[in-house]
C-alpha cells in the first residue's frame, strides 16, 4: 500500500497547488458562500479563498433558506411512508420507494408499525448517547433526502451535475471531502469518471458515510454501480463516529473490493468526539465535528501540503464545538497588535488597512482603543443575529468583557463565523477558546525549612502582597485577622486586602463585600491558609508558610471550583495595571491552585492565552506559581477491570509554561520515603522540558475552612495544596532579600539550585523539594 508521501500520479504537478472540493450533506444550509466558508474554518482554521471550493446542492431540494434541521423536534408530517414519500416530492405509490423507505427506517432503528404502516418514534438505542428525538428528526430527513435522490431522476440529475461542474473545473490533482448523502454522491459521480479523469483525486474523504448501509448499497448496486474502491483515485479515507447514527457501518473496507487497477483500499478511522460528549443537544453526524477533528485534518493538510502551524482564525477547539449549532461557547478574541498583519495579509493591504483605520477612528491605533471597537462590533453582531430573541437577553448571555488584550464572550458558531469572515477589518488575530479551568484538589514547614527560616532570618512575609487566583476566601476568617479592635469585639488589620470577583460578565473584578459569599466552595480559603496567617484551634496552632504576607485574591473559579481563561485573564489584567501604576511593584508574585487540559494542536505547549498572559506579568517582575496537576494517575480498563496507572505527559496548563515555577506534591510526613504522590502531574512537557520544577507538600494538609459552623481548621490533599506552599516561601525569601523583588528569573533560579533531592525521576520530582534556609544562606 502507498503511503502518503508518494505520488498518486505519474506528472511532476505542483502538490502546493491541490484544491479541495466540498459537498454537503441532507437537510437545508447556509448560503452557499457562507456555508463554503465555514467548512474553510473548521477544516483549515482560516478562509481558504479560491483553493476550495464547493458542490453546493441544498437549494435543489430545500429552497434557499436557511433551517437548522435538528431544531426541529417534531416528525415530518403524520409520520408515516406515504408523507414521508410526498414531503420527498415522490409519488406515494411508487412500490420500490416505498420498500426502500421502510427497509432503510428498520436498519436505522425507525421501528416500523404493522398496523398503521407508520414508522414509530421509538429513541436511538442508549448506547449511542444521543437524544431520542432528535435522531428520529434527524433520521427521519436523512431517509427524505435519500429517497428523493434515488427515486426523482431529475433530482439526482441536477445534484450529481453540481459536483460535475466543479471536478470539471479542476484541470490538476483536487481532494474531494464529502459529509452524509454528500458521500452517495461524490461516490456515484467517480464511478461515472474515467479512470483519466479519477487520477486527479489525490485524496477522497468520506464523513459520517451511510456508504455501509445495506439498503443504499442495494440502491447503488441497482442503478448498475459496482460496489468497489474507484479505480485511479488516489486514496480513500473514511472516518465514521461511534456515536454517528448515519454510519452504522464504521468498516467500509469490508463492503468495497479492490479493483485490479485501483491503488489501495479504503482506509477506516473511527473517531471519538469525546468533547462533545457532555454538551446538550450537540449532534454526532454534524460536519463541523468531522472536519475539526485532528485525525481528519492531518489526513486532508498532509495531502494537501498545508502547513498545520500557519495563521489561523479560529482555532480548532473552537470550530470542532461548531457541531453544537445553537450553543454559545465561551472564546478569547485576541486583538492585532498594531503593524501586524492580518491572516495573507501583504504589507500593502495591512498598510491601507491601517490608514482606513486611522481617519475613521483615531482610538484604533491604542489597544485600549481597538479592544472597545472590537467589543461593541461583536454586540452588534449579537444583536444583529438574535432573530426572534430578545437583544437585551441575547447579550446578558453573551457575556462580552474587556480584556487587556481579549475580548472575552460567549458566542454562538453564526456569531463567530460573522466574526472570522472580516477578522481583518476588526483587527482579530484569532478566536481561541476559553478553555475550562478547575481546582486541583486531591504538617508541611519543617520539609520546606520554613519554621528553621523563621527562626533564624524572621522571615514571616512582612513588606511583601501575593495575589491568590482562586475560588475567592472567606475573608473575616481569623487566621487573617491580625489585631483585636479597641471595643474587643473582633479583629481589624486583615491580611487579606480585597476580594475581587473575575467570574461576572463585568469588564472590570468586582469587591466582594459580604464574608459569606466571599468564598463558597472552601478551596481558595485553604490556599490562602497555607501562604500567610496564622490561627489555634483546640490547642493547635496553624501558621501560613509567610505569615505576615499581604494578599489579593481574585475569585476566577466559581462556587464548584470551575472556571474558564477569561476570568483568570481579567485577574492577570488587574495584576498587571496595579504593577503598571506603582513605582514599584504592587504585587510580587501570583499563586494560581488551578489548571487545566489543553491541545496541542490549538497552540504550542506554553503558549495558550493564559500562558501567554503569565509570561507577561512573569516579564514585568512578578513571581508566577502554578499547579503542576492532579492528572499523574489515570484509571485503564483491562480484562481483569480497572487498573490504576501513573502516566507521564500529565502536567497540564498552564504549569507548562517556562517562565513560571510549577509545583508537583509529595508526601507530607516522610518525602524521602514515600516520594512523589500518586496523584500529582509528571513531566516532561509536551515540547521536552522537565516539569515539574519543584515539588512540595500536598497530602492531608492542614489549612482554614471556610465553614465556620464546623472546624475553623480542614485537611485536604493535591497539588493545589503544594502549589501555595511555594509561593509562601518566595514571599518569605523576598520579605528577607528584598534586592530580588521584581527579578524573578534570579529568584528561580536561587530557588532550583537550593532544593533537597527526593531521589526520584526528574521528570517527576523536578529539582526536588525547596529549601527556604538553604536559599536565605546561599544569598
Amino acid at each position: 500500500m502507498r503511503q502518503h508521501g508518494e505520488r498518486c500520479n505519474s506528472d511532476e504537478e505542483d502538490r502546493t497547488s491541490i484544491r479541495c472540493i466540498y459537498i454537503h450533506g441532507i437537510g437545508s444550509h447556509s448560503p452557499a458562500d457562507v456555508w463554503k466558508s465555514q467548512w474553510d474554518l473548521a477544516l483549515f482554521g482560516r478562509p481558504m479563498g479560491e483553493q476550495t471550493c464547493g458542490a453546493y446542492w441544498a437549494d435543489i431540494l430545500h429552497g434557499d433558506h436557511e433551517e437548522n434541521v435538528l431544531s426541529q423536534a417534531t416528525t415530518i408530517g403524520d409520520r408515516d411512508v406515504t408523507s414521508v414519500l410526498e414531503h420527498a416530492g415522490l409519488d406515494p405509490d411508487n412500490e420500490r420507494a416505498a420498500a426502500f423507505v421502510r427497509r432503510l427506517s428498520a436498519q436505522l432503528d425507525l421501528e416500523r408499525d404493522d398496523d398503521t404502516e407508520s414508522i414509530s418514534s421509538r429513541a436511538i438505542p442508549a448506547s449511542r448517547s444521543w437524544h431520542g428525538r432528535i435522531a428520529d428528526a434527524f433520521l427521519r430527513r436523512f431517509i427524505k433526502d435519500t429517497a428523493a435522490y434515488f427515486f426523482d431522476p431529475d433530482v439526482r440529475r441536477r445534484i450529481k451535475k453540481r459536483l460535475q461542474r466543479q471536478i470539471t473545473k479542476a484541470k490538476q490533482s483536487f481532494v474531494l471531502v464529502s459529509h452524509c448523502m454528500g458521500t452517495i454522491i461524490a461516490y456515484e459521480v467517480l464511478c461515472e469518471m474515467t479512470r483519466e479523469q479519477r487520477k486527479l483525486v489525490s485524496l477522497f474523504v468520506t464523513l459520517g458515510a451511510p456508504l455501509g448501509i445495506r439498503e443504499i448499497q442495494d440502491q447503488l448496486t441497482e442503478d448498475g454501480l459496482p460496489i468497489e474502491v474507484p479505480s485511479g483515485i488516489g486514496f480513500w479515507h473514511n472516518f465514521s463516529d461511534r456515536l454517528d447514527p448515519v454510519s452504522l457501518d464504521t468498516q467500509l473496507a469490508n463492503d468495497f473490493a479492490v479493483s485490479a487497477s485501483a491503488f489501495g483500499e479504503i482506509q477506516d478511522h473511527r473517531i471519538i468526539k469525546r468533547s462533545l460528549w457532555s454538551v446538550a443537544n450537540a449532534n454526532p453526524h454534524d460536519s463541523a465535528g468531522y472536519l475539526s477533528h485532528a485525525e481528519v485534518r492531518a489526513v486532508v493538510h498532509q495531502v494537501m501540503r498545508f502547513d498545520s502551524t500557519r495563521r489561523f482564525v479560529i482555532a480548532r477547539d473552537v470550530a470542532h464545538g461548531f457541531a453544537a449549532r445553537e450553543m454559545r461557547q465561551p472564546v478569547l478574541i485576541e486583538v492585532l497588535a498594531w503593524k501586524f498583519p492580518a491572516v495573507d495579509e501583504t504589507y500593502d493591504e495591512m498598510e491601507n488597512r491601517e490608514k482606513r483605520q486611522r481617519e475613521q477612528n483615531k482610538r484604533l491605533k491604542s489597544l485600549a482603543g481597538r479592544i472597545k471597537h472590537l467589543a461593541q462590533h461583536v454586540e452588534a453582531v449579537v444583536k444583529a443575529y438574535c432573530g426572534e430573541n430578545d437583544p437585551d437577553e441575547a447579550l446578558i448571555a453573551a457575556r462580552v468583557q474587556r480584556l487587556r488584550k481579549y475580548v472575552a464572550a460567549h458566542l454562538t458558531p453564526t456569531e463567530i463565523h460573522a466574526l472570522a469572515m472580516d477578522h481583518a477589518n476588526l483587527n482579530i488575530y484569532a478566536v481561541w477558546r476559553s478553555s475550562a479551568k478547575k481546582k486541583l484538589t486531591f504538617r508541611s514547614h519543617r520539609a520546606i525549612g520554613g519554621d528553621a527560616a523563621r527562626a533564624s532570618f524572621k522571615s514571616s512575609g512582612q513588606g511583601i502582597t501575593w495575589a491568590v487566583l482562586d475560588t475567592g476566601c472567606r475573608f473575616d476568617h481569623p487566621h487573617f485577622l491580625r489585631r483585636r479592635n479597641s471595643d474587643k469585639t473582633g479583629y481589624d488589620n486583615s491580611l487579606i486586602i480585597e476580594v475581587l470577583d473575575c467570574t461576572t460578565a463585568s469588564h472590570e473584578p468586582i469587591l466582594i463585600e459580604d464574608p459569606l459569599m466571599g468564598d463558597p466552595d472552601g478551596h481558595g480559603t485553604h490556599v490562602c491558609g497555607i501562604i500567610a496567617g496564622r490561627g489555634k484551634e483546640r490547642s493547635l496552632k496553624h501558621s501560613g508558610i509567610a505569615p505576615r504576607t499581604k494578599l489579593l485574591v481574585y475569585k476566577v473559579l466559581d462556587d464548584h471550583g470551575f472556571g474558564e481563561d477569561a476570568s483568570i485573564i481579567k485577574a492577570i489584567d488587574d495584576i498587571f495595571r496595579r504593577n503598571e501604576n506603582n513605582s514599584e511593584l504592587a504585587v510580587h508574585g501570583v499563586n494560581l491552585s488551578l489548571g487545566g487540559s489543553f491541545d496541542p494542536t490549538v497552540y504550542g505547549c506554553g503558549f495558550s492565552p493564559i500562558c501567554k498572559e503569565l509570561r507577561d506579568l512573569w516579564r514585568q517582575g512578578t513571581l508566577v506559581c502554578v499547579a503542576a496537576g492532579n492528572d499523574g494517575q489515570i484509571q485503564v480498563s483491562t480484562q481483569d477491570g480497572p487498573f490504576d496507572l501513573n502516566t507521564s505527559l500529565s502536567i497540564g496548563d498552564p504549569a507548562n509554561l517556562e517562565d513560571c515555577i510549577a509545583v508537583g506534591s509529595v508526601n507530607t510526613d516522610k518525602p524521602y520515603l514515600y516520594g512523589v504522590s500518586h496523584f500529582s502531574s509528571r513531566g516532561p512537557t509536551m515540547d521536552g522540558r522537565i516539569k515539574p520544577d519543584v515539588v512540595a507538600p500536598g497530602e492531608r494538609i492542614s489549612s482554614c475552612s471556610n465553614d465556620f459552623n464546623g472546624r475553623l481548621y480542614r485537611e485536604s490533599s493535591g497539588t493545589s495544596m503544594a502549589c501555595p506552599h511555594v509561593s509562601g516561601l518566595l514571599a518569605a525569601f523576598l520579605s528577607v532579600r528584598r534586592e530580588f523583588i521584581g527579578r524573578p528569573d534570579e529568584v528561580k533560579k536561587i530557588l532550583l539550585s537550593n532544593c533537597n533531592d527526593v531521589g526520584r525521576d526528574r521528570n517527576h520530582q523536578g529539582n526536588g523539594i525547596p529549601n527556604l534556609l538553604k536559599m536565605l544562606t546561599e544569598t
